[in-house]
Parts: structure tokens; C-alpha cells; sequence
């Protein structure tokens, strides 16, 4: 965690939670208000699908990669995939250079989970031929410009470049991959949200800004499907929620992430075929 003191003033902080406690924020949201959401897809030509969000001024780009393996011996006839998330060092002056920071560990397992546990890819789809082939998708998040909520941010970075993707045909010949010349998108069966709600003196928000991560004294990520499930959820902080926070904060996540769905509307962004 960043020390609050040595990036938001004393001043800062106490009007920023002052504004929270009047049911406002800083950018003239309420505590239920996301920043806006923008999202460009398939701009990357050399990556399978692309997307690059914006929620507010934060700014995370993710593309989809294949390779053809072997897959896992306890799931022969379904394909993997894998979420990475890399921390730029232009993005922010917390961020450094070097190997992976356990914080962008963290990030793409929580991210990773939302989609595994949430149904979101048909694995079985992306078999070649079960116990030999299958296909590995790497799907790649990178953060471009840290203002806030990385975690929402590149959760939908993720889902919408692999609904922008697209696999080539492929079959099995003399013990080797023959791909067809053909293109399919990939199956997507749930379209996960991920909601965090940021916690300061009681006050519960979602989509903290960087400003008020700085001061939160803890936050809750949840993933909701389509369907109206909780498919993960992840807490940061020390600081305890009580059991009403947190099934209020889920009741919360699914209508936001229906709201959400239904004004972003993220199965456009589907290639056209």
C-alpha cells in the first residue's frame, strides 16, 4: 500500500472525506456514480482481439494471443487461458521497472478469477483434439494511465478484447495442427462486471479515483455474471467489513453491473464474420 501521507495532503484528505460524508465526491459523482467508460476495440492488427478502456482518466490497453499445446491432464478436452496485467512505469510514479510487482500479481489473479469462476470462455471450444491439442490463449492487460480503480478498469479491458477475438480453424493431422484458413470468434457464455467499492469512515463508494484510494481504509472488488451471480470477490485492507457491508455491496454490485451492461452494450465489440 502507498502511504497516503506522501501523495495526498492533510487538506486534501479531510475535504475528500468531508465530501463523502455529504453523499459527494470530489468530480461531482455520487457514491454510487462510475466514472464515465469509453472503449475502442480491435485496434491492435497483429494481437487475435484488442480493447483499450478508459474509465475516467485511467487507461488500460489488453490484447489476445494464441499458442497450440498440450492441454492439462485433469481437463483434456477443454483449452486454458491465462491473464496477465503489466504496471508501465509512465502510468504512475508508484510504478517501477523490473519483474512483475506482487500488486500487478495480484490484479490479474483477481481479474483471471472473475472470468474462470464466472463461466465467462468455453474452454471445451478451444480443443483441437482432447488429450493432444488444444488452444492457449494469453490475454495481456496493461496499464497506460493510473487514475483509479485498476481492477473494474481492466476487468473490462479483458472481457472486451477476448469478445473482439478470433481463433483460426484448426484440426488435427498426422499428430499435428493443420489450421484451415478459417476464423471463429471466441464463445463467450457470461459477461462478467467487476464493482469495487472503496470504504473510508464507514462510507461505502465504488469506483474510487486515485485521490480517494489513497485515503480508503479498505476496499471489496465483486464480480457479477449476467445471470445475476457473485462470481468472486476480493478484499483489500485491513479494515473489517460487517456482513450487512458486504451482501448490501453485492445487491449493489448486480444491479450496477446490469445497469452497466446494458449501457455499454460489450457484445458489439464482437468481430464481424
Amino acid at each position: 500500500m502507498t502511504d497516503a501521507d506522501k501523495v495526498v495532503s492533510t487538506l486534501e484528505k479531510n475535504y475528500i472525506v468531508k465530501l463523502l460524508k455529504q453523499g459527494q465526491r470530489m468530480d461531482g459523482r455520487k457514491l454510487l456514480d462510475f466514472r464515465e467508460i469509453k472503449i475502442r476495440a480491435g485496434f491492435l492488427p497483429k494481437a487475435e482481439g484488442s480493447a483499450e478502456v478508459f474509465l475516467g482518466d485511467t487507461r488500460i490497453v489488453a490484447g489476445v494471443k494464441y499458442d497450440v499445446g498440450s492441454p492439462y491432464e485433469d481437463n483434456p478436452d477443454e483449452g486454458v487461458c491465462t491473464v496477465s496485467a503489466e504496471f508501465l512505469p509512465m502510468a504512475s510514479p508508484m510504478f517501477e521497472s523490473g519483474p512483475p510487482s506482487e500488486e500487478s500479481i495480484q490484479l490479474a489473479r483477481v481479474v483471471d478469477r472473475g472470468i474462470r469462476h464466472g463461466n465467462t470462455l468455453d474452454v471445451k471450444s478451444l480443443c483441437i483434439e482432447p488429450h493432444k491439442q488444444c488452444y492457449i490463449l494469453f490475454v495481456d492487460s496493461y496499464i497506460m494511465d493510473h487514475y483509479g480503480n485498476l481492477i473494474d478498469a481492466t476487468a473490462i479491458a479483458a472481457i472486451v478484447a477476448m469478445i473482439n477475438a478470433k481463433l483460426p480453424g484448426a484440426k488435427m493431422e498426422n499428430g499435428n495442427p493443420v489450421f484451415n484458413g478459417s476464423y471463429s470468434p471466441l464463445k463467450i457464455n457470461e459477461i462478467p462486471i467487476s464493482v469495487t467499492f472503496g470504504k473510508v469512515d464507514n462510507i461505502v463508494f465504488v469506483d474510487p479515483s486515485i485521490a480517494e484510494e489513497m485515503i480508503l481504509d479498505g476496499s471489496i472488488s465483486i464480480a457479477v455474471d449476467e445471470s445475476g451471480n457473485v462470481n468472486s470477490m476480493q478484499k483489500f485492507g485491513i479494515v473489517p467489513w460487517t456482513q450487512e457491508e458486504i451482501l448490501d455491496c453485492c445487491k449493489k454490485a448486480i444491479q450496477i453491473g446490469k445497469d452497466l451492461r446494458a449501457k455499454l452494450n460489450l457484445r458489439q465489440y464482437a468481430p464481424k464474420m
